[in-house]
């Protein structure tokens, strides 16, 4: 198991030190926490390091950041006053939950075999095909369930979680098999409209990467998406925009698609990707266009589907397509 507290790095040594004791201050649930600091906190610098420590540390998840405040004495002394969502001996009780939670889904999706890619893609996986977005995570007359669908416990004890609980989770089922990973924030398209949003970056064989769990979860019916699975910056740049810097993300080398030779830069490629897999008796196919290819419209590749397996002989063909124009990704299957 890591601690992967890339944040942590980000901060100058004064922010660091209040991080340090901040955080040693809330794993003891204390009311008041003292940092080292003369003068006043000011609060951009207090949210820069609250959010590093929360992003940092998923199991830090009782914590109310909307009502922590902080204080400057006549002396000039500090302290950071928490609000708790859960009492000292509840949090006991989550928490070893949690890690039998943790521990069991690593011995079920077998995630200390394998390469770092094949664990990143079970956990993947399991999410996409167990856990829900929990779209009543916001309503504010069910207060405990908005606290449990933005934190990893909506996850491990629900299945049913926001962006913020599904990005922390992953965080923390890669880093307990050893894999870098962080919590990324900023906003994102959402049916027209820019919303917050959480996802993650993971570092794969030295390679990092931009991964969108939610996104795929939310894409996931009836099958495994894998459109924001280990994608680059440019790829998710045009929906997702980063609030804070996080590794340059330019490899495609363990994209899903590039991963096993899904990715096609030609029509002449792709009719004969198709071509083979009608002839091996398939009916779904799932790929990614690249390059001078993107420019060729979605709605043509049901068209050339419909051709291939009608054969020139009139036979009447049932295609369904999902198409994600933005990444160039394209479901399609026929019944």
């Amino acid at each position: 198991m890591i601690v992967d507290r890339y944040y942590y790095a980000q901060l100058n040594k004064q922010e660091q030190a209040i991080y340090k004791a901040f955080y040693k201050g809330l794993m003891a649930h204390e009311d008041i926490i003292p940092i080292p600091i003369r003068g006043q906190l000011s609060k951009e610098v207090f949210n820069k390091i609250f959010l590093a420590m929360t992003r940092d540390n998923p199991l830090i998840y009782y914590v109310n950041q909307s009502a922590c405040n902080w204080a400057t004495d006549m002396f000039g002394h500090t302290a950071i006053c928490p609000q708790y969502f859960y009492n000292k001996d509840t949090v006991k009780k989550y928490n070893r939950n949690i890690e039998k939670t943790v521990n069991n889904l690593a011995g079920q999706l077998r995630l200390t075999e394998g390469t770092d890619y094949e664990k990143e893609l079970r956990v993947h996986d399991w999410f996409c095909k167990n856990v829900s977005y929990d779209f009543k995570g916001t309503n504010m007359d069910d207060p405990a369930r908005v606290v449990l669908s933005h934190n990893i416990v909506g996850v491990f004890a629900k299945q049913k979680a926001q962006c913020e609980g599904i990005a922390k989770a992953v965080k923390v089922l890669l880093n307990a098999v050893d894999i870098k990973c962080i919590v990324a924030t900023g906003d994102a398209d959402a049916n027209g409209s820019r919303e917050h949003h959480a996802w993650n970056v993971v570092d794969i064989d030295g390679n990092p990467y931009q991964v969108d769990v939610t996104w795929d979860i939310g894409a996931s019916k009836g099958r495994v998406s894998y459109d924001y699975f280990n994608v680059t910056d440019e790829i998710i740049g045009k929906t997702h925009k980063l609030e804070d810097k996080v590794p340059e993300c330019t490899s495609l080398k363990d994209n899903y698609f590039e991963r096993n030779k899904l990715t096609f830069k030609s029509k002449s490629q792709l009719i004969a990707y198709i071509t083979r897999e009608i002839a091996q008796g398939q009916t779904e196919f799932y790929f990614r266009l690249d390059g001078m290819f993107m420019k060729m419209r979605m709605s043509e590749l049901a068209g050339i589907v419909t051709r291939l397996i009608a054969g020139g002989n009139g036979k009447a063909v049932r295609v369904q397509q999902v198409s994600n124009e933005k990444v160039g990704t394209c479901w399609i299957r026929i019944y």
